[in-house]
């Protein structure tokens, strides 16, 4: 009895690894809540009592109607990492994806609800989450902590998740660089390159995604530290058909030509074989007149082999 129950766990797990799992990845750096003393020319405040009656007057309710059409115009399991979320909003965009998505990570001033969270964010009829953790990007990344210079504390989240049909496992990791101080940067994607590896050999060979806000245009230190590192590819350099015509992802809240492309979907590990990239696409962040966000959303649309 206990040999034919061995083997049964041994053929599901053979046949989740065998199995290719179409996999939607979304990034997207939202803008937290700020108050009315520190919004920028032309932003619109995330939310006001008025909201239901004039949309135009807000950003919350057509950040949440993106997010829902990334996740409902495709059939395969969506992961959402999002950036600079603050508890509310994370609370309001939950609430209005649905009672079955869930997320992992913390606010990164406590390890609790304070500050700026860079969540992860998916859908618990399709997924399960089988571990996560946060870390901070300092030379102490199990303290709430600062690191080389940087303006404010920052995070990365990882999660490794089963889809529940399959038995697939995955990887996905999110995170959000300082844009004040470039060694900052450069060592806190170190910090997140080294805490995927450090999954991966804890749960096994699984292919790993990250997203995040890099304040690091692909020629300068952050994406060309990881790219050197030859771990993971940025989706724009696979062999993913490029959707529309957007190419840069920061826009601030008066420009719609935008200004730099630092928001990214990267994959891997490169030297193996763990995923087919399909497609990928800068989303327009102007809805109604209105910008919903200082920087638009990157989608990749990729098979998990």
């Amino acid at each position: 009895m206990q040999s034919s129950y061995l083997l049964t766990l041994l053929l599901f797990a053979v046949n989740a690894f065998a199995v290719s799992l179409p996999i939607r990845i979304v990034s997207w750096n939202v803008r937290f809540d700020a108050d009315a003393s520190t919004r920028q020319d032309g932003e619109k405040p995330w939310s006001t009592i008025l909201c239901g009656i004039w949309s135009e007057r807000c950003r919350k309710p057509h950040v949440i109607e993106l997010l829902k059409n990334e996740a409902a115009n495709t059939a395969s399991p969506t992961i959402i990492g999002l950036q600079e979320v603050l508890d509310n909003q994370l609370e309001d965009i939950k609430g209005g994806l649905g009672s079955t998505w869930q997320h992992i990570g913390f606010g990164r001033d406590d390890g609790k609800k304070a500050g700026e969270y860079s969540p992860i964010l998916y859908n618990t009829d399709a997924l399960t989450l089988v571990f996560s953790e946060m870390k901070w990007l300092s030379p102490t990344p199990d303290e709430v902590s600062f690191g080389w210079g940087a303006g404010s504390r920052r995070v990365v989240t990882i999660g490794v998740f089963e889809h529940k049909a399959t038995g697939k496992r995955f990887i996905h990791a999110n995170t959000h660089l300082d844009n004040v101080s470039s060694e900052a940067r450069s060592e806190g994607i170190k910090v997140v390159a080294s805490r995927i590896k450090a999954v991966r050999e804890q749960f096994g060979p699984l292919g790993a995604t990250l997203t995040g806000d890099f304040n690091s245009e692909p020629n300068q230190d952050a994406y060309q530290t990881l790219e050197d590192m030859d771990f993971l590819t940025e989706v724009s350099k696979s062999e993913a058909v490029k959707i529309r015509n957007l190419d840069l992802t920061y826009t601030g809240f008066e420009s719609e030509a935008g200004f730099s492309r630092i928001d990214f979907v990267w994959f891997g590990p490169t030297e193996q074989h763990f995923y087919a990239a399909q497609s990928w696409e800068v989303v327009n962040n102007v809805v109604d007149g209105v910008f919903i966000s200082d920087h638009r959303l990157v989608v990749a649309d990729l098979t998990a082999l």
